[in-house]
């Protein structure tokens, strides 16, 4: 059984969110509320089912719960680091492509992502144009 989620901002109803002709789950780790948003009405537009929490663990312990088909995990949190914890989530769902987003883009924190696991990096702010076939590819190579 799916583990309702909270969040602190003000979201589309579950029932826009769980609507949807791709059907795919993405579940986003990020701190940034306005991130979140951004990439939620995105992806919601585009007729993913999305899902997002502000902290490392409460991640964490969705995962153990749900694994989504696709997971965007923010590099740093408030409660930990989404790079140290990318072994693991990579090794209890070694074929979830994680998109690691991040204000660092100093080609160091990307390396360290890709090497980590990551399937893909992104630096913020970022545009949303592309995300239909960035989504696409990823869910693609799944």
């Amino acid at each position: 059984m799916a583990q309702h989620i909270k969040t602190d901002v003000d979201r589309p109803s579950d029932k826009v969110l769980t609507e949807g002709k791709k059907g795919s789950f993405i579940l986003i780790i990020d701190d940034e509320p306005d991130i979140c948003r951004l990439l939620q009405l995105s992806l919601v537009k585009h007729g993913y089912k999305v899902k997002y929490v502000h902290a490392l663990t409460e991640g964490m312990q969705y995962l153990q719960h749900q694994q989504p088909d696709l997971l965007f995990l923010d590099i740093h949190l408030p409660d930990g680091s989404g790079l140290e914890a990318l072994p693991a989530i990579k090794k209890k769902c070694p074929a979830l492509p994680v998109i690691t987003i991040s204000a660092y883009d100093n080609g160091m924190e990307k390396q360290k992502a890709l090497n980590a696991g990551a399937s893909y990096f992104m630096a913020k702010p970022f545009n949303v144009t592309n995300l239909d076939e960035l989504m696409s590819d990823m869910l693609r190579q799944k």
